[in-house]
């Protein structure tokens, strides 16, 4: 597995909010930072779940109006 930095959600919030249209005021920010670093390492554990090749299936998609028939 590769090393990264350390997950700083100072600066995630830092970057994305003004990339995404957000304006975080001063009374959400500790909320906001506490759920960041939360889904951080949900994400870590996510990602080191081993899998099997063998055993994974893909989720059908989606696609609104379609009844299955029809090709996009």
């Amino acid at each position: 597995m590769t090393d990264h930095p350390p997950f700083d959600a100072e600066r995630h919030l830092e970057a994305m909010a003004p990339a995404l249209g957000l304006t975080i005021t001063a009374q959400q920010r500790p909320g906001v930072l506490q759920f960041l670093a939360i889904a951080e390492r949900m994400a870590r554990l996510v990602a080191t779940c081993p899998l099997d090749e063998a055993e994974l299936s893909l989720a059908p998609v989606f696609r609104p109006g379609l009844t299955g028939s029809e090709t996009p």
